[in-house]
């Protein structure tokens, strides 16, 4: 048997997505099975595009996931829902789905996939810290180690016993269809409330400490490889980052220029106007060159500070726990993206 231990985010190793890959390459894989305890959109994003359209079209895939906590976003499950050949079952759903804050009985802490091919008797697994987001397959700081055999009485003596097992928690699971417009709606019911009417809108913008918008579903505009940089922000967003468009504004009209400061240190300008749908276009730094991984399902986060934007892109879990005590008025666009101000 053949193992590799890694630890993801330092220069020259594997991450966890990197070592799927690999191993998937190396088995032609037949039979994917994988369990995390909870998915975010950037994680389903980020294998869509490692794996690509062939994966989903020739290999049947199931997943299991955990709800713990709400700590799975409803977006990530509904986009591995409708992949071709993948089915996806929540851990204990049927009972999780009922209780206040998604409280489990017995906490749900997978982190490992099986990749199997026994026409060619190829048997791997991936096992590691990351979960199934962005951050956990190949941006933060995570460990894990990878195992491929080619040998079936080594692939039963060592992780032949985890993926039976790992097989008997799936069957046991939830459909995730059975529940998943329970959970969107409760989970949804359990964010942050938003603001109703105007009232409670800042008109000072210059006090604004920081401000925010959830990216949502980001439109691969580099192509179809590669993760989409640009997002509509609602009209009059541009009041946040200095400016005071008029009402009247045409559209494609350059409204001004606005430079970020990135994780990486570097600096990137680029101008945000008003697009045909009349909505406000901005391209953000590239992602994989500026520190950021992909943007979809983040929440993107700007400080001001001396005419720059400060710009973090949060998990939903991670921007709540820091800062749902200082949100301001809430607002909701019509696709339903939140977006509002830090006090």
């Amino acid at each position: 048997m053949k193992s590799q231990a890694f630890i993801q985010s330092f220069e020259d190793q594997p991450t966890t997505l990197s070592e799927l890959l690999r191993v998937h390459k190396w088995a032609t894989t037949e039979n994917f099975l994988g369990l995390y305890a909870y998915a975010t959109q950037s994680g389903a994003v980020s294998f869509d595009l490692a794996f690509s359209n062939d994966f989903w079209d020739n290999v049947p895939s199931r997943w299991l996931f955990g709800i713990d906590y709400g700590r799975t976003q409803p977006q990530a499950l509904r986009f591995m829902i409708e992949k071709p050949n993948s089915e996806v079952r929540i851990y204990d759903g049927a009972w999780v789905i009922e209780k206040d804050g998604f409280i489990p009985r017995h906490d749900f802490h997978m982190k490992t996939s099986f990749l199997i091919n026994k026409s060619k008797t190829r048997f791997g697994m991936v096992v590691g810290s990351g979960n199934f987001s962005s951050n956990g397959l190949r941006h933060a700081a995570e460990c894990g180690a990878s195992f491929r055999t080619s040998i079936e009485p080594e692939f039963k003596k060592t992780f032949g016993s985890a993926f039976d097992a790992a097989t008997t928690l799936w069957n046991a699971a939830t459909p995730a269809q059975d529940i998943i417009e329970v959970y969107d709606q409760k989970w949804r019911q359990s964010q942050f409330a938003e603001a109703e009417g105007l009232s409670g809108a800042t008109q000072n913008y210059s006090d604004v400490e920081a401000f925010w918008i959830e990216a949502g579903y980001v439109t691969r505009n580099r192509g179809a490889d590669k993760p989409g940089n640009q997002i509509d922000m609602p009209r009059g967003m541009n009041r946040y980052f200095g400016f005071n468009a008029p009402d009247s504004l045409a559209v494609n009209s350059i409204i001004g220029n606005v430079t970020f400061e990135s994780p990486s240190g570097q600096t990137v300008s680029n101008n945000l106007r008003l697009g045909n749908n009349k909505m406000e276009k901005i391209s953000l730094p590239i992602p994989e060159q500026h520190g950021f991984d992909v943007y979809d399902g983040k929440v993107l986060v700007f400080y001001p500070n001396n005419g720059r934007f400060r710009m973090w892109a949060l998990e939903a879990a991670d921007f709540e726990a820091a800062f749902a005590h200082r949100l301001g008025a809430v607002r909701s666009m019509g696709s339903g993206r939140r977006y509002g101000y830090i006090k």
